[in-house]
């Protein structure tokens, strides 16, 4: 197995790889000792996964509902060819880093213990509340509650219908309408840019494995669907763990003029 310190996860799709994965790509391979990796979806794959350099296919659906599965099938087959000391920095393919700022939050990561009340880092984001939620404050009620959320049908059927025929989706036939019920998490964290520990990236794993990688699973604790959106999704299933999620507010920012931030989001520019 290839020793890194950890992963810096690029998820993107088969649209984007002569758009955002050539404008925006990182111009390095390895940061410090952490690799690299981009990844995108495809259904008819004729293995589990291919990784060719720092670009890996993974055989699952490459549609924005199944982001998930995309993301913690990733975290499965990496698992099975580095050995990684800390953990994943899970980002997106419409970002621009500051490289140096990137550098300095990878040696954070590490080194973040300024807090007395916390003792390991395993999920670090930015949240809109621009609160952490510790995981003695997760409590068993907040887990159960649930919101009504049409963002999915919304974004095929007003945005983007023509994915509903794309077979690499494999959406044809399913009526989304049915699986907008989602656990209304106390605090969930934007999916642009976050990192997940090593533990946080197993109970990700255990956890898509034990439901199959199905994202429209039902889920009968809280009697709603709670894996179509994946940064929701990925908040509900570390607070069941009780992972604690800390705040960080220059983990990313929209407007680029913003210099301390470790990457600018340009999705809302494009």
């Amino acid at each position: 197995m290839i020793k890194v310190d950890g992963i810096i996860l690029v998820i993107s799709c088969q649209k984007h790889l002569n758009t955002r994965l050539k404008e925006f790509k990182l111009p390095q391979d390895y940061y410090g000792n952490w690799k690299v990796i981009y990844v995108i979806g495809d259904l008819f794959l004729d293995c589990d996964y291919k990784l060719e350099g720092n670009f890996m296919t993974i055989k699952c659906e490459d549609s924005y509902i199944h982001l998930l599965k995309k993301v913690v099938m990733s975290l499965k087959y990496l698992y099975e060819i580095f050995d990684i000391k800390e953990g994943v920095l899970r980002t997106g393919d419409d970002l621009i880093f500051n490289e140096n700022i990137l550098c300095s939050f990878l040696t954070m990561t590490k080194e973040y213990k300024n807090n007395e009340e916390i003792t390991e880092i395993d999920y670090m984001g930015k949240s809109f509340t621009g609160r952490s939620l510790l995981s003695q404050d997760i409590s068993e009620l907040d887990l159960k509650k649930t919101m009504i959320d049409t963002y999915m049908v919304n974004y095929y059927n007003d945005e983007h219908p023509e994915d509903l025929d794309n077979p690499l989706h494999n959406l044809k036939g399913i009526d989304l309408s049915k699986y907008v019920k989602r656990p209304q998490t106390p605090i969930n964290p934007s999916g642009v840019l976050y990192y997940i520990s090593n533990k946080s990236c197993k109970i990700l794993i255990n956890h898509l494995n034990s439901i199959n990688y199905d994202i429209f699973h039902y889920d009968e604790k809280t009697d709603s669907y709670p894996y179509t959106i994946e940064d929701c999704a990925v908040s509900y299933i570390l607070y069941l763990h009780k992972i604690s999620f800390i705040h960080f507010e220059n983990m990313y920012s929209d407007n680029c003029i913003n210099v301390n931030c470790i990457a600018c989001h340009t999705n809302k520019y494009r």
